[in-house]
């Protein structure tokens, strides 16, 4: 018999829930987002935080630092002592897709630097570089402004409401970084991980008893899974 969710684990699964729904819909901006902000909660548990932080390493920036973050988690996760078969199962299969995911994001990483030195050995300055992938941005923004205001002509604005936060002891946050400012390897929006062909369901809760893990239900996702393999 599954335990009750105290108040504030049922707010982080909610919102847990709703960023990887999103971003499993095609709304990559507002999925990132929505994970960012739920990784500033200080009392969020390591399985919410690698969960955001593998959505974060299908984004177009810092995915490199956000795919080991997930990798570390997970394997912080999975060297705990009172883990059952099932929950372990789990959490390695969390791994092995986190891992995939590192992947990924380090042979972006390295075509993308070759990509941005060739624009370089070619006479480009940096400042140029910069100011072109600004300008790229821009006409992105105003290309996906005019779709959404199409969009809600048609279907109107969604809202959603978020419970209040209640303090639970025992969850820690240990997964912001501080990042270098250093020059990015930045995704382009086809190098973007896509939503459509890649679904991980990720619904493992925080409670009380275990207050970093705290408890899982497994068994019907490994399916999804597999179509981490696609990436």
């Amino acid at each position: 018999m599954s335990e009750e969710l105290c108040p504030l684990s049922t707010m982080f699964e909610i919102r847990y829930n709703e960023a990887w729904k999103v971003w499993r819909q095609g709304d990559n901006d507002a999925a990132e987002t929505m994970a960012s902000d739920l990784l500033q909660e200080p009392r969020l548990g390591r399985f919410h935080q690698a969960g955001m932080h593998m959505l974060l390493s299908t984004a177009s920036h810092y995915y490199v630092e956000h795919a080991l973050e997930g990798v570390r988690l997970f394997t912080e996760i999975s060297a705990r002592q009172d883990l059952t078969d099932a929950e372990r199962a789990g959490i390695t299969r969390n791994l092995n897709a986190a891992n995939r995911l590192l992947d990924k994001a380090r042979l972006d990483q390295t075509r993308i630097d070759y990509e941005i030195q060739k624009i370089l050995d070619n006479g480009m300055t940096m400042d140029e570089l910069h100011q072109a992938q600004i300008n790229e941005m821009h006409q992105r923004f105003e290309v996906e402004e005019e779709a959404s205001g199409l969009v809600e002509e048609d279907t109107g604005s969604r809202s959603q409401s978020v419970p209040d936060s209640q303090d639970v002891p025992g969850m820690t946050d240990e997964s912001q970084r501080t990042r270098s400012q250093r020059t990015e390897s930045q995704r382009t929006e086809p190098q973007r991980i896509d939503s459509q062909n890649t679904v991980m369901t990720m619904d493992l809760d925080d409670n009380d008893p275990l207050p970093d893990i705290v408890r899982y239900n497994f068994g019907n996702d490994e399916k999804d899974f597999d179509k981490i393999d696609k990436i």
